[in-house]
């Protein structure tokens, strides 16, 4: 048996077919080597293109590529598991949710059909019980006193790390979460004196490649950052870490370049 890192490794937003692949691939293949005792990922493992407001009426809307998306994520959830077969939490998002999302607003007459008796939604269209992915339809406690959220939940701040903090100090919980695409690692605390609940809120950015994101337009300007965290466990203790990842795709976990 491989022995297990007493860490959980926390993935940020794919948004495949905006994805990163390489990028993906080597925090996969770390994971491999590192082997910890859990994998999370915040959501937005789909961008779902085609079913955004931002395409609709318009040529991505009717492109016929939404099961190539689907398709590709299903691939590298392989590439995953195919390197790590232990537990892995999901929490929605909401790119995620734009599947069933459209059959509620705009397909109605969708609503309760199923296929080979599965319900049309992200779940079964990434097939994620067939790969051992727990999903979560709200925000989840992922290690000891802290959630991990997708991070649209409560308010946006463009500051890294303060989007995270605002809903720790929120929920009175640690908290990791992406959806901001931004990398930051936020601390704060509460109370008068030495009586002080200390909160920290981790985001650990996104996992696309930036020239995909047409919607930033022609600069595509932004103050994203790719990386990934781990929540480091020791005697019930949790210590979390912000893992940035270079441009060439290369980071560094303790010591050692992946």
């Amino acid at each position: 048996m491989t022995n297990k890192t007493n860490a959980i490794v926390i993935l940020s937003d794919w948004q495949v077919p905006l994805h990163d692949e390489d990028k993906i691939k080597r925090v996969a293949d770390f994971i491999g080597d590192f082997q910890p005792i859990r994998l999370g990922h915040v959501g937005d493992m789909t961008d779902s293109t085609q079913l955004g407001r931002w395409a609709r009426g318009l040529r991505e809307e009717f492109d016929g590529g939404l099961e190539g998306g689907f398709e590709k994520t299903r691939e590298l959830i392989g590439y995953h598991r195919a390197k790590y077969d232990g537990p892995w939490d999901l929490v929605r998002s909401n790119h995620d949710e734009r599947l069933e999302n459209a059959i509620e607003q705009r397909l109605p007459g969708l609503k309760g059909l199923t296929i080979k008796g599965h319900k049309l939604n992200i779940q079964n269209a990434l097939r994620l019980d067939d790969f051992g992915i727990d999903w979560h339809e709200s925000p989840v406690e992922i290690a000891p006193n802290w959630v991990m959220a997708h991070g649209d939940e409560g308010r946006t701040s463009s500051i890294p790390g303060a989007t995270a903090l605002q809903l720790a100090s929120e929920i009175h919980k640690n908290v990791v979460c992406g959806h901001t695409h931004r990398a930051g690692l936020a601390w704060s605390s509460k109370g008068l004196g030495d009586d002080r609940q200390a909160f920290a809120g981790m985001e650990v950015g996104h996992a696309m490649t930036v020239s995909a994101a047409e919607y930033l337009g022609r600069a595509r300007l932004n103050n994203w950052g790719n990386a990934f965290g781990i929540l480091w466990i020791n005697n019930g203790e949790v210590f979390p870490q912000l893992v940035p990842i270079n441009p060439d795709g290369h980071f560094m976990v303790n010591g050692e370049r992946y």
